[in-house]
């Protein structure tokens, strides 16, 4: 029986990733920010329906004190990485503090449980980073959100070569677009307001984009994917999950940045 400590299990992937691995067998370790809120309530009322190994914990990745908040569930064998939330709006309407929080969740917060775990992990454990496809591509008026997904796959790579040789694996898994809670979760800029001048191109690319391959996928193949990359000994570095996320990357790998454009511009039907 594996121990996995999984963040971000209100909702979405988190949520789906907790049960999927507590029903195979493994000891779960599901965080939340709020403890009473709903998607925290559902997990306890199933896993005590299903007997499942699963213990609902508190623990919010921003605050300073999280290595503490982890004394004594520190010898786990898997951490997924999963806490995050968008922040829309141009890049020039961003404040400062909205920049700081949005990298706060995004990517120090998993540092900060990489820091704390895995000294303590044993050989053969796995850390499993979920990323987007946006950490890849430059996603207009989620700079912010890109950004931090950006370095969380550049610290990634960077912590592959620094784990190895303590029999540690780094993965990422970069979904697509799934209906799930996170969009409606989002944080929009407080200077992106409805009269701003880029809001109208702001309600087009996101109209355009979500009438065509995003978000038709099962939020499941996710969490199942996550649970492969937990598995798997050769498990790919970068698990793209989602059609849209496999075609995109592809689209972006093979073609220069000026042709990425003008050919994500003209599939979505903008430049007309």
């Amino acid at each position: 029986m594996r121990t996995v400590l999984v963040t971000g299990c209100g909702s979405g992937f988190g949520l789906l990733t907790a049960l999927t691995l507590a029903r195979r067998g493994d000891r779960v370790i599901a965080t939340v920010r709020d403890p009473h809120a709903e998607g925290a309530q559902r997990l306890r009322r199933t896993a005590a329906d299903e007997g499942l190994p699963l213990q609902v914990t508190r623990l919010d990745v921003t605050e300073p004190g999280v290595t503490e908040a982890l004394e004594g569930t520190r010898a786990i064998d898997a951490l997924v990485n999963n806490a995050g939330y968008i922040l829309r709006g141009p890049v020039v309407t961003l404040s400062d503090d909205e920049l700081r929080a949005q990298f706060e969740t995004n990517v120090l917060g998993p540092v900060r449980l990489i820091r704390a775990l895995a000294p303590h992990m044993t050989p053969g454990g796995v850390i499993v980073n979920v990323s987007s496809i946006a950490g890849s591509v430059g996603v207009p008026f989620e700079g912010a959100y890109s950004a931090s997904k950006a370095a969380l796959e550049s610290l990634s790579a960077a912590l592959r070569f620094e784990l190895r040789p303590y029999g540690l694996r780094v993965v990422l898994v970069a979904p697509g677009n799934y209906s799930t809670s996170i969009r409606g979760r989002s944080r929009q800029a407080a200077a992106f307001t409805r009269d701003h001048r880029d809001h109208e191109a702001y309600e087009r690319f996101w109209a355009a984009f979500d009438g065509s391959l995003a978000g038709r996928g099962d939020p499941q193949e996710v969490a199942d994917a996550i649970a492969g990359a937990i598995d798997d000994p050769e498990a790919v570095y970068r698990r793209l999950v989602g059609t849209d996320a496999q075609f995109i990357y592809r689209l972006w790998h093979d073609n220069s940045q000026e042709d990425f454009e003008r050919l994500v511009t003209d599939a979505l039907g903008l430049g007309r």
